[in-house]
């Protein structure tokens, strides 16, 4: 049961979910989106399109990584736990890796797209 809450691919319909673990960081969207693989480019039209919310741009970037718009990143608990630690640290990650099951997400593994 945990390798597959570990390795299950998250989708459009979890967007809620991410959101609501992901919401207090939205300071630091777009450091996250990057490390999620979104591009440079997909930030800049986000941070355009919603000049005065980061949780609206938290919210926008997180859908376009569950959409798998970048398909450079697997849009799992994983990467997810791998990008936050890189960006508000590691006991964050492990809070939010304990919750959603996810044990092996500081090891160094390609979290790329195939």
């Amino acid at each position: 049961v945990f390798i597959m809450a570990t390795s299950r691919l998250l989708g459009i319909n979890d967007l809620n979910d991410v959101f609501h673990e992901c919401k207090q960081f939205s300071a630091k969207w777009d450091m996250i989106g990057l490390n999620l693989g979104v591009a440079s480019t997909t930030i800049a039209i986000i941070n355009r399109d919603n000049p005065n919310s980061c949780e609206q741009c938290m919210y926008e970037m997180l859908a376009r990584w569950l959409q798998r718009e970048n398909e450079k990143c697997v849009p799992n608990w994983r990467s997810l736990c791998q990008s936050l630690c890189a960006e508000v640290g590691k006991s964050t990650a492990d809070q939010i890796a304990e919750k959603h099951h996810v044990t092996d997400y500081n090891k160094q593994e390609e979290i790329r797209m195939v």
